[in-house]
């Protein structure tokens, strides 16, 4: 009804390759057609870092009845039907490849329910070949399982990174998708443990829920071209963010830009949003990297932007400036196995063993080794044993999950502790 089958002289003018190579491109695909679907919720589940299980699950439009066989055919879309179309391209997805890639190196379920249908259906797919399609009582929207990644390509699944690596890479992805969609729930799971749960908010409020710092804030537009820019100067690990009419993208040159004028030692999220025929997202099969028609002017858009746009700040600019920017307090230990902290207004309980071999393995990279040599729960420590572990944290590359996908801590605000004993906070 809605999909249909690109003509050979529009997939001839789209990018050709490897669409996916990796559990991350499965879920990048995935994450896309969710929110064309105009979901408000995605959640995205991965059992051995993607390569035994992917799950995403969202809230949209759904599939239509007449459209679920279709969606596995090679150049099936619903969102070009020209190649004058790939000149204004404003969905996250128009190849027409992804599930069709998906199914025919995977063993798949796609269980979707239309919007305006009062069941579902579910659709097993097992390298490329449709094995059973069945009616399903489920609420509106679609979920993709996908099994066995390249189970039919043992050399390419030989390939894939180590679970730790390719969970990482995963969560990254998921992150990405919440800065480009603050409007969306997003929630991602590994191996039965949450690892992110990003509420909706406003996009300084999911900026600092990703990353606990909190930035400033700039606005520019001039000629149909407008700039959004978070930033956090001085911190010891810079990455910049790059965002093209709400898609996340990569451009060597602007990013190149971007360094020199915000330097090295900066994080930030840059949004800009230009009309669509300005920009050329058919240049690569993952739809990452862009190109700019005149890239010059959005150079220039971006220079002055970030040097005459108007600036919103909350506290100090220009410095690095946690949410919890208090020196951590080392309360204690409990039972010898729990470390208690205060960090601004959060009450955090560590896991000493998982925070330990969290540090060793980002030292080493050797995930077993870290496991082992590790301090264990279960042995005292010393009050100043705490202080260097726990200013170890502050450090890491990801300070939320061990190299295994255990949560290493827990935190409560103090104002909810003072609220729950009739006190003000």
């Amino acid at each position: 009804m809605f999909v249909r089958i690109l003509p050979p002289e529009v997939r001839s003018r789209i990018a050709a390759g490897e669409v996916v190579e990796s559990p991350v491109d499965v879920v990048k695909e995935l994450i896309e057609n969710a929110l064309d679907a105009k979901a408000s919720s995605i959640e995205v589940e991965i059992s051995k870092g993607g390569k035994r299980l992917i799950s995403v699950r969202d809230n949209g439009t759904g599939i239509h009845p007449e459209d679920i066989d279709k969606v596995f055919l090679e150049g099936a879309t619903s969102k070009l039907e020209s190649e004058r179309d790939l000149l204004s391209i404003e969905s996250y997805g128009f190849r027409g490849e992804a599930l069709h890639s998906i199914a025919s190196v995977s063993r798949l379920l796609i269980r979707s329910r239309y919007f305006q249908e009062i069941e579902g259906w579910a659709v097993h797919v097992e390298g490329g070949r449709i094995l059973a399609k069945e009616k399903v009582g489920m609420p509106v929207g679609t979920e993709v399982q996908v099994r066995d990644l390249f189970f039919n390509l043992p050399a390419r699944r030989r390939f894939l990174k180590r679970e730790d690596t390719e969970r990482n890479r995963i969560a990254e992805l998921v992150k990405e998708y919440g800065l480009a969609n603050p409007g969306v729930h997003f929630r991602f799971i590994s191996n039965g443990r949450e690892v992110l749960n990003l509420t909706r908010a406003d996009i300084r409020k999911r900026f600092e829920d990703i990353f606990r710092l909190r930035p400033e804030e700039v606005l520019y537009e001039r000629e149909g071209m407008k700039v959004r820019a978070l930033i956090v100067r001085n911190v010891k690990r810079g990455k910049i963010y790059l965002f093209v009419n709400g898609r996340p993208v990569k451009n060597r040159s602007l990013k190149e830009f971007l360094r020199k004028i915000l330097g090295y030692k900066t994080l930030a999220v840059v949004f800009l949003e230009l009309p669509p025929f300005l920009v050329d997202v058919n240049v690569h099969p993952k739809k990452r990297e862009v190109r700019f028609l005149k890239e010059r002017s959005v150079l220039g858009v971006v220079r002055e932007a970030l040097s005459r746009g108007e600036t919103i700040a909350t506290g100090i600019i220009a410095q690095e400036t946690e949410v919890y920017s208090a020196e951590p307090k080392v309360i204690g230990q409990l039972r010898d196995t729990i470390i208690l902290a205060e960090i601004g207004d959060y009450l955090y309980f560590f896991d000493q063993h998982l925070l330990a071999e969290r540090i060793s393995y980002e030292r080493t990279g050797e995930e077993e080794s870290a496991c082992r040599g590790s301090l264990k729960g279960g042995r005292r420590l010393s009050h100043k044993e705490m202080e260097e572990l726990v200013r170890g944290w502050r450090d890491l590359e990801n300070p939320h999950v061990c190299p295994h996908g255990r949560p290493i801590y827990y935190r409560v605000h103090l104002k909810e502790i003072y609220e729950k004993i009739g006190r003000a906070f």
